[in-house]
């Protein structure tokens, strides 16, 4: 083999977007990417955040840029992908991290939190997934797209039928997507996160806490940990390391695949 280990992972002279990079998953995969040398675009509706993080990379000695972007509105999307090509010239890896998840049960889920959350998870991965993949073709360099799905797809919870159906699609798109890029050496992979600890996820269980008379979620993490073959929870640069797999030249031949990142937890189904 004429490539080493550390060169597999190196990605010096990429450039990654990043969406729903400020915080959570998405800030754990931008972390674990700039490491590996990547140019980070850290995209998402609050704009304060992202240059946080932005600027938090970039005083480490990476580089990284904050952009503000609805990933659910087409202009927004393909203000953002100007922007980082103005700044950056090109797209070599694209993951499609940001999601909501506000939980409601079915009959009192109103029609337009319906459409919110699947505007978000599914037709924002679409939006996203086209307009980078027009400037992976036109760089002639090939590319990486990561779809951030979910474990519920296999497992549910009350009050996430919205959530479970948008992560659902984006699993059928990334197959579908894969099959279509391939000739252009663009890789398509969805990754499902079992529990991560994030903020996003922290609301949910603070809420369920609560409604078991508990003053923190410390009982409630401790309970479903020991349910996890390996024990614990993820943190999101666990889902960062995933990502970097995937973008990496050791995963050049995988495409269309869904990954469960989850702990083992699958295996308790």
């Amino acid at each position: 083999m004429d490539t080493s280990i550390a060169e597999l992972f190196n990605l010096d002279g990429q450039v990654a977007l990043v969406t729903g990079g400020a915080k959570g998953i998405g800030q754990g995969v931008a972390e674990i990417l700039a490491a590996a040398g990547a140019r980070i675009a850290v995209a998402d509706t609050d704009i304060e955040t992202a240059a946080a993080t932005a600027k938090a990379l970039n005083d480490q000695g990476r580089t990284a840029l904050a952009v503000g972007a609805d990933t659910s509105d087409e202009a927004s999307v393909k203000n953002m992908v100007t922007a980082i090509m103005d700044e950056f010239q090109r797209i070599d890896i694209l993951v499609n991290n940001a999601a909501i998840y506000p939980m409601a049960r079915l009959a009192e889920m109103e029609t337009a939190l319906w459409d919110k959350v699947l505007g978000v998870n599914l037709r924002g991965p679409f939006l996203c997934t086209r307009l980078a993949a027009e400037q992976m073709i036109a760089g002639g360099r090939g590319g990486r797209i990561i779809n951030i799905s979910s474990i519920n797809t296999a497992r549910t919870y009350l009050g996430m039928a919205h959530y479970d159906a948008s992560k659902g699609g984006l699993n059928a798109f990334t197959r579908a997507s894969a099959l279509e890029y391939a000739p252009h050496k663009i890789t398509v992979n969805t990754l499902a996160p079992g529990a991560v600890k994030t903020p996003g996820s922290l609301r949910v269980r603070s809420n369920l806490a609560k409604e078991m008379g508990h003053d923190t979620t410390e009982p409630l993490d401790a309970a479903f940990a020991e349910k996890i073959p390996l024990g614990d929870w993820a943190q999101p640069v666990d889902i960062g390391q995933a990502v970097l797999l995937l973008t990496s030249r050791a995963a050049h031949y995988i495409t269309g695949q869904l990954i469960y990142v989850d702990g083992g937890l699958m295996l308790m189904m």
